[in-house]
């Protein structure tokens, strides 16, 4: 089916479809907050051999699972294979995680050792630029070299005052192909591009792939009480004034507040590189997260196109021209072209070939149970390394570590479908809730 993405006609907050008599009234809908809720930084560099020796030893102990570094305390724990980083220092109180080392290399080679998570709570406090710089000197208590390689976001807008449309998620016009019905959670829709998953009595949506662009719809004040961050996101809604009344907070107390979130992986960032660099020859960086703020703007239309809330297949949902036309972020980049790439190689039959050679190797994988790691130990020493970087597009060929992290999320995804598909050994699927 052909969907186009007009708009409707606007009286204030009142839309109206050219082609028919009924109207849709969104004056009671309030905007309460829009943020960057999340940023992930990823950095190579090298790790201080001083800091590995004094968590090894702090490990061994087991006194406590607090360590200090660089004038801050952290939790200290050891990470899992599948977070693809040895060790996991958290403060809460600075709003900063910590994953360090990576599996994948000598903490003396130059590589993706580092990524920092930051909370919504220190994104407002030091907005992104001085972020940055922040970033950096957490980085450096525990790192040399460092080389900022990219950035992850997510970007979220709160609002009051409707209700989300029953067949919502039929509606959402995606990218997604074959679907399959879970019962247990509400619904559950697996694709080709990842997972639509229905929480409760329409509370809860979310789309798309973690590893890619995901887009996730539910009520923020429930999960705000489940998750203990009701004081930080209550304020934030009671500091916007009232429509009737500027003296009073927009917010009372009982209100139902959804949440639209967009959540962009680092690969889809530096796609959006690829495609800016094809349309004009410029070369443009998006590493860090300062880098970000001319673009968010741009990103948002973009995922509001790439997962389009349709009232019929020619007119857009007014809540979704109404997320288009009424939140503004910092403004556009003039020149650049929202367009996601890979990079244009020379040689498409190598690029043909590499794609025969890793759906093959990764069946055989999913059968025999093998891990994620393993399958990627194995491409990556099987001297294939400019055909692989070639296949993921990647701007700079034999870039290790970006093609590491590529690669891991690529297999890690086909290994996953291929076992829900039945090819592997285990052929029961369990759905986890989020």
């Amino acid at each position: 089916m052909r969907y186009e993405n007009k708009h409707m006609k606007r009286i204030g907050d009142v839309f109206e479809p050219k082609s028919s008599r009924e109207s849709f009234d969104l004056t009671d809908m309030r905007f309460l907050n829009k943020c960057v809720d999340t940023v992930k930084q990823m950095y190579d560099c090298t790790v201080k051999p001083e800091v590995l020796d004094q968590m090894a030893k702090h490990y061994d102990e087991k006194s406590t699972d607090v360590i200090s570094f660089g004038g801050y305390d952290w939790k200290f724990s050891k990470g899992s294979k599948a977070s693809r980083y040895q060790y996991i220092l958290r403060n809460n109180e600075i709003g900063f995680v910590v994953l360090l080392k990576s599996y994948f290399a000598e903490s003396d080679e130059i590589a993706a050792h580092l990524k920092i998570e930051v909370s919504p709570e220190s994104i407002d406090r030091y907005g992104l630029s001085a972020l940055s710089k922040h970033l950096r000197q957490v980085g450096s208590i525990f790192c040399d070299s460092l080389t900022a390689t990219g950035v992850a976001c997510h970007l979220a807008v709160d609002f009051k005052g409707i209700q989300l449309p029953d067949d919502f998620e039929y509606n959402l016009v995606t990218k997604a192909r074959r679907q399959m019905s879970v019962n247990g959670i509400s619904q559950a829709r697996y694709t080709g591009a990842g997972a639509a998953f229905v929480h409760g009595n329409k509370e809860s949506y979310l789309f798309g792939n973690a590893s890619s662009l995901q887009f996730s719809c539910y009520r923020k004040d429930i999960e705000m009480h489940a998750s203990g961050k009701t004081d930080y996101i209550e304020q934030k809604w009671l500091s916007v004034p009232s429509v009737e009344n500027p003296l009073e907070s927009e917010y009372k107390q009982g209100d139902e507040v959804y949440r639209v979130e967009f959540r962009f992986h680092q690969s889809i960032i530096k796609e959006f590189e690829n495609g800016n660099l094809l349309e004009t020859g410029e070369i443009v960086c998006i590493r860090e997260v300062r880098d970000l703020k001319r673009h968010l703007r741009g990103l948002w239309l973009y995922a509001l196109n790439n997962f389009r809330l349709q009232h019929s297949t020619t007119y857009i949902h007014p809540i979704w021209q109404r997320l288009i036309e009424d939140i503004e972020w910092f403004g556009v980049h003039d020149d650049f072209a929202y367009k996601r790439a890979k990079k244009v190689t020379e040689t498409p039959n190598s690029k043909r070939n590499v794609a025969m050679y890793m759906g093959n190797y990764l069946k055989l994988v999913a059968r025999k149970g093998l891990s994620t790691k393993h399958a990627v130990n194995h491409l990556l020493t099987a001297g294939i390394d400019s055909d692989l970087s070639q296949y993921f597009g990647l701007l700079l060929y034999g870039n290790r570590s970006e093609l590491e992290s590529m690669l891991y999320d690529f297999v890690d995804e086909k290994l996953t479908s291929h076992r829900l598909d039945g090819v592997g050994e285990n052929k029961s699927i369990h759905v986890a809730p989020f």
